[in-house]
């Protein structure tokens, strides 16, 4: 790589929440960045954060997109390896096994860019950081949902899904004066513009989603067995029923979201990128393009007012000098 390609170039330290399938927003707010003329210098990710994170790390983000935007209903069900242990409906190896086809492991220290993840270690109840050792150990471990992925057994750690202590980790980037500190969270209680579909797409989506938890629930046989699904005219005014899974992930959700409240204002970045949580589903993974376009999007809305802010402060110390 040419050193040349980085001068005049603005670094960025950047930080990525969890969120699911939401993640994939992170992919359009890496490049989305990388075409504003900015040069990303360091990343800390949690869950779905710090997988996007460490791929990006690795040099290999275009493969990745690739392969993420190819998925299709029938694939993000083939990733599922499905266990009967006490701890978690699925294993969580198969989608890695299927990401090492085309990117290898390495060790985190010898990554192009710093990186590091969060995850949670339940026995210990703080959080365990990862930045060195195997890139795929820190990344299952950050992203093992409780209750639905099992915990990953590191050093005799029992580790889980970095959000349920710190699902937008500014605390693990020192803010140092010639970076700019970029955060990203894709559960953001903001207004989601979503592009137009047709009420095909959306009964196809609502019906993945109705399979998803369905079969969640019926692993714990919390459900009585499947009755007739509602028409699809019906299915918009049907009342919403949540199951054993769905309220576990929705009290999370609501606890994320005040963590990740709390981590902004205790380290505020200096730009904070939201992608709103209505954007689609934590298991909507064969929406990545959607949700790709949905971070470069609201990426252009931060640099925008990004650059507002700046501009305000330099007209606001010409009017203090020219009163001086």
């Amino acid at each position: 790589m040419n050193p040349s390609n980085f001068i005049n170039k603005q670094k960025v330290a950047l930080v990525l929440s969890s969120g699911g399938a939401r993640g994939f927003a992170h992919i359009g707010v890496i490049e989305t960045l990388l075409e504003n003329n900015y040069e990303i210098s360091s990343i800390a990710g949690c869950s779905m954060g710090s997988l996007i994170g460490g791929v990006f790390c690795t040099g290999e983000l275009d493969k990745f997109k690739e392969w993420a935007t190819g998925l299709q209903k029938a694939d993000v069900f083939k990733l599922y390896d499905f266990t009967f242990a006490a701890n978690g409906l699925v294993k969580g190896e198969k989608v890695f096994r299927e990401i090492q086809q085309f990117l290898p492991d390495r060790d985190i220290s010898e990554l192009n860019i710093p990186f590091t993840a969060v995850a949670a270690d339940v026995v210990d109840q703080k959080e365990y950081i990862f930045k060195n050792g195997p890139l795929y150990d820190a990344l299952r471990a950050s992203c093992a949902i409780p209750g639905v992925v099992k915990p990953v057994e590191i050093k005799g750690k029992q580790l889980l899904d970095g959000g349920i202590l710190n699902p937008l980790p500014l605390n693990l980037i020192e803010k140092r004066d010639d970076e700019l500190l970029v955060a990203v969270n894709v559960n953001a209680c903001v207004p989601h513009h979503a592009p137009v579909r047709s009420p095909e797409e959306v009964i196809a989506d609502k019906a993945f989603d109705r399979k998803v938890w369905t079969m969640l629930n019926k692993w714990l046989k919390r459900d009585k067995p499947a009755t007739k699904h509602p028409k699809p005219e019906k299915l918009q005014e049907e009342k919403k029923k949540f199951g054993f899974f769905e309220l576990m992930l929705r009290a999370s959700d609501m606890m994320q979201d005040r963590l990740t409240d709390k981590m902004v204002e205790l380290y505020p970045p200096h730009m904070l990128v939201n992608i709103s949580r209505k954007a689609g589903g934590t298991f909507e993974y064969y929406r990545a393009a959607e949700f790709i376009e949905a971070g470069r999007q609201a990426t252009l809305r931060a640099l925008a007012r990004h650059q507002w802010i700046k501009n305000e402060k330099v007209k606001s110390g010409y009017n203090r000098t020219a009163t001086s």
